[in-house]
Formats: C-alpha cells, sequence, structure tokens
C-alpha cells in the first residue's frame, strides 16, 4: 500500500500526513464497492458543511482521481469507487512517459 500512496501523493512530509486517512479510504472502499462522499467524511470524522473540513476531505481525495479513483453520480448522490482500469492505464502513460524521457524512445504501437 505505501508504494501507492507514494505514487499518489508523493514523499514532501505535508503529503505524507494524508497516508492514514488516505489508507482509510482505499479500505472502506476496497470493502464495500461504491460509497457514497458522505459516509467517506463520515468514517474520516470531517463535515462537507464546515469548508475547512470540505477542503481537508477533497484534499485527501482529489489526488486519487485519474490514478485509483473513480466517481459517479446516481441523482444527486456522488459515489466514489476504485478501479484497477484507471490505475493501469495512469501506469502505462507513466512507463510511456519513463521511456520517452530515459530513453529518448516512443513507443510506436499501442
Amino acid at each position: 500500500m505505501e508504494e501507492i500512496l507514494f505514487l499518489i501523493y508523493g514523499n514532501h512530509p505535508k503529503s505524507r500526513r494524508l497516508y492514514e486517512p488516505a489508507k482509510k479510504v482505499i479500505e472502506l472502499i476496497k470493502g464495500r464497492g461504491a460509497v457514497k462522499r458522505e459516509e467517506i467524511a463520515k468514517e474520516l470524522g470531517l463535515n462537507l458543511e464546515v469548508p475547512a473540513q470540505k477542503k481537508h476531505f477533497y484534499n485527501i481525495i482529489s489526488p486519487m482521481f485519474g490514478k485509483i479513483l473513480v466517481s459517479e453520480r446516481r441523482g444527486r448522490e456522488v459515489y466514489y469507487r476504485l478501479s484497477y482500469d484507471v490505475f493501469r492505464m495512469y501506469l502505462d502513460n507513466l512507463r510511456r512517459k519513463g521511456r520517452y524521457y530515459l530513453l529518448g524512445e516512443e513507443e510506436k504501437n499501442f
């Protein structure tokens, strides 16, 4: 899990403070599948009506988008779920960029 959190948040000391709440979020979603935004906030002890706590919630959640997390709307509710396909695409893109910048090669066949 540490390696995935490192890819998502980096290794800065301020970012490392987000590791524990992020682990809670990942375990919660992994256990239940799709989870409402409010349920995640409640699990983290955050109230989305308070601006500072809402900002903290999105500081935890936002870096996960495009890497492991997908949001979907069902009516007025927002649900979050983990997606291995999104993670795989992120890693493939990272690998392509690494090949280009480190070796000077572009991948010819996709």
